[in-house]
């Protein structure tokens, strides 16, 4: 069949197949016409799903949503029935056709089994329709299926949403016939006009909800608030921003358009002034939470009107918005700062008595001060053993529920009892607890001695922490205080690059004169290509800290209750320990006290045997699959390793060089260590597999292998 002459669609192989820049691997797109997926339909591929064929009906080659939208050329229409409940592929396609008002295509999905024949349908149009109608015929086609009995996935309301192509797998039919003449965009003028008018209400809602924000928003300027984010976020509603930028409102969620999951995972936080999404494309925008990333209509602005350049988006809204006098918020502010070289702690060189006559530098030299400056040097002691110096700031970073606080208050403790440090001395500022934890530690503060404060209690709130510091360096006391930030995030923000340094000068004068400050902090969602878990933040607090660590999970045991963690150093001033590994007991109901009774140091040959453990646990982790499959194919008889090999790759999907790592690694007769099989050889120097017979309470039916040390 020819099909030169047929518009040349979008097309891929696999759902990592993109040619984004920004990819690990870019690959330009290939091409499909839809008279080639007809054909397929009659000869599907028959691959796991990740590896399969899809289309984008557009001759746009692209797969970002927003760029299909805004150029794509699209040919044809598509609906995925993902959901199809009692519903045959036949009577899908019965009520299809009262739904389609011409020709369509239809197949069974690669999941479909004979009890849940999931399908799709492909709708050919007579002409190319632009990506902002291909977008309105979706949604009129996903009503119309929807109003004879057919729930659709509302994804392909997405411009740039791939369609998998036919791919045989449990159940498979289809369907097509071109006896129906191909239908027009025009055949649901009705409904598009019925859809602009829609549109237009809703714009024109937004467009009133945005002008009452702003007078609210002059208000606030009249009242004497000079802040451009506050001033942009008392204008723009989150909602109508999310709106504004592309994300798709489904009930009280939003679809991101960066987004090519489907699932719409953007939400406003309970008082409606954040937003938080839990779509990893969104990444980037905002600040990250331990569930995603979290922001508010200004954060929405900075992306997607100025690429991520907050200080060009502050110098945006200063030109938008007025004072009472009339002045924009920029020149007001520039007047403010006229004459003044402000510093972290508001002072600047107009408060420095000058003579008449040039500016010398001479009067802030340290020369006549060496004795006393010596005399003031701290000893090399420890606020937490081997790892944060006295006289030095250090952050920890950690997964939450790693138990970073925990270690933390034990190992303070450990050195207020054996007198590396005075508790009086010591000042844990719990920004990150609830009220039953804050209680609990405030009862350990007031055993050991140290001093324990918290955002919102005695008149104390995050804010003040600068001025504090400064406060405390100019009254000269800050010598050998310990501050502990828990968790330092909620001190500065860690994601601006302008607040982070602030913050860091701020604790670096602090530490210059005698003060320690160790902060706790968070790590990223994803670890780095050889496991380890990464900070989170710009580099900022990292560069103007004395000592950082991370903090990982080596192994946990819920059989036990032991979690074993380990201390990383990655940049130090001073001897510390490169490493340190801990054992508590994280059994869910354990009093704190409990918990924190047992936390204890391991020692190196623990260590080692400890890390083993790891090793084989994450080895074991990255092989399930390919050992499940291959433990289900020795048992049906498939012994022999090239018989064995092809038995679990078609089992499981999983590529050769997985199942045969999966062989070597789990080979050998100790159950403990995941050896699953023996290998043997017989005649003609075959490999042969054998399992080995586990104990039932730890492996039973053959299925999952669970040796007593995983989790």
């Amino acid at each position: 069949m020819s099909t030169a002459n047929e518009p040349q669609l979008c097309s891929g192989q696999g759902k990592y197949h993109t040619n984004s820049p920004n990819a690990k691997n870019p690959r330009p797109y290939v091409s499909v016409t839809l008279s080639q997926i007809k054909v397929m339909a009659a000869n599907p591929q028959s691959v796991p799903k990740e590896s399969a064929q899809w289309a984008i009906f557009s001759t746009l080659p692209s797969r970002e949503h927003a760029e299909q939208k805004e150029r794509g050329q699209f040919f044809a229409l598509w609906a995925d029935i993902d959901a199809p409940g009692d519903l045959t592929f036949s009577q899908i396609v019965g009520a299809a056709c009262l739904a389609v008002q011409g020709q369509f295509f239809a197949y069974a999905s690669r999941s479909a089994t004979e009890t849940e024949q999931k399908a799709r349908l492909i709708v050919p149009l007579a002409a190319p329709v632009p990506g902002d109608l291909f977008v309105m015929l979706q949604k009129i086609l996903n009503d119309k299926l929807e109003a004879v009995g057919i729930t659709p996935d509302r994804a392909t309301e997405r411009a740039g949403q791939v369609c998998y192509l036919p791919n045989r797998g449990a159940f498979y039919d289809w369907y097509g016939a071109d006896a129906l003449p191909v239908m027009g965009a025009d055949v649901w003028a009705a409904e598009i006009a019925a859809e602009h008018a829609s549109r237009q209400a809703a714009e024109a809602a937004r467009e009133a909800q945005h002008r009452q924000a702003l007078a609210k928003a002059q208000e606030r300027m009249a009242s004497g608030s000079s802040s451009p984010v506050e001033a942009f976020n008392a204008a723009y509603d989150v909602a109508l921003m999310l709106d504004t930028y592309g994300y798709e409102r489904r009930g009280n969620r939003w679809l991101s358009p960066n987004s090519q999951s489907g699932a719409p995972a953007v939400q406003l936080t309970s008082d409606g002034r954040k937003w938080l999404s839990a779509h990893s494309s969104d990444a980037g925008i905002g600040r990250p939470t331990e569930n995603g990333t979290m922001g508010d209509a200004f954060d929405l602005f900075v992306h997607y009107q100025h690429g991520g350049d907050y200080n060009a988006a502050m110098r945006a809204a200063g030109d938008m918005f007025t004072t009472a006098t009339g002045e924009t918020l920029n020149q007001a502010h520039q007047a403010k700062q006229q004459g003044l070289a402000g510093s972290v702690f508001g002072g600047g060189l107009s408060h420095v008595p000058t003579p008449p006559g040039k500016f010398s530098l001479a009067q802030f030299a340290l020369n006549g001060q060496a004795a006393k400056m010596e005399a003031a040097m701290l000893e090399d002691t420890f606020a937490v053993k081997g790892m944060a110096i006295v006289g030095q700031s250090t952050v920890f970073y950690a997964k939450p529920n790693t138990g970073k606080t925990l270690l933390l208050i034990s190992l303070l403790i450990e050195a207020i009892e054996s007198g590396e440090v005075d508790g009086e001395d010591v000042f844990y500022i719990n920004a990150d607890d609830n009220h039953k934890g804050l209680t609990f530690k405030l009862i350990l503060a007031e055993r050991y001695g140290f001093q324990m404060l918290a955002p919102g209690y005695n008149g104390f709130t995050a804010d003040m922490l600068a001025s504090v510091l400064a406060a405390m360096i100019q009254g000269d006391s800050a010598r050998e205080k310990v501050l502990i930030l828990d968790t330092v995030k909620k001190f500065t923000d860690i994601m601006r690059k302008d607040k982070a340094t602030a913050f860091g000068e701020a604790v670096r004068q602090f530490v210059m004169h005698g003060g320690t400050v160790i902060m706790l902090a968070h790590v990223n969602k994803h670890r780095s290509e050889d496991g380890k878990v990464i900070y989170s933040g710009t580099s900022d607090l990292v560069d103007d800290a004395d000592c950082a660590y991370t903090l990982d999970t080596v192994t946990e045991c819920k059989a036990t209750g032991k979690r074993t963690v380990k201390f990383e150093n990655f940049k130090s001033r001073g001897d510390v320990q490169h490493e340190a590994v801990y054992e508590y007991n994280f059994a869910s109901g354990l009093s704190y006290q409990a918990r924190l009774d047992s936390v204890r140091r391991v020692s190196g040959s623990e260590q080692q045997e400890v890390e083993r453990r790891r090793d084989l646990e994450r080895k074991y982790e990255r092989n399930r699959e390919a050992v499940e499959a291959i433990s289900d194919a020795i048992n049906d008889g498939h012994t022999k390793k090239t018989d064995l090999i092809t038995a679990a790759m078609n089992r499981s999907g999983a590529s050769r060089r997985d199942i045969t790592r999966a062989l070597s690694d789990h080979a050998g007769d100790n159950l403990n260590d995941f050896q699953f099989w023996t290998v043997s050889r017989e005649d003609k120097n075959a490999n042969v597999y054998t399992l080995n017979k586990p104990p039932a309470t730890h492996w039973p039916g053959m299925v999952a292998p669970t040796p007593a040390t995983t989790t």
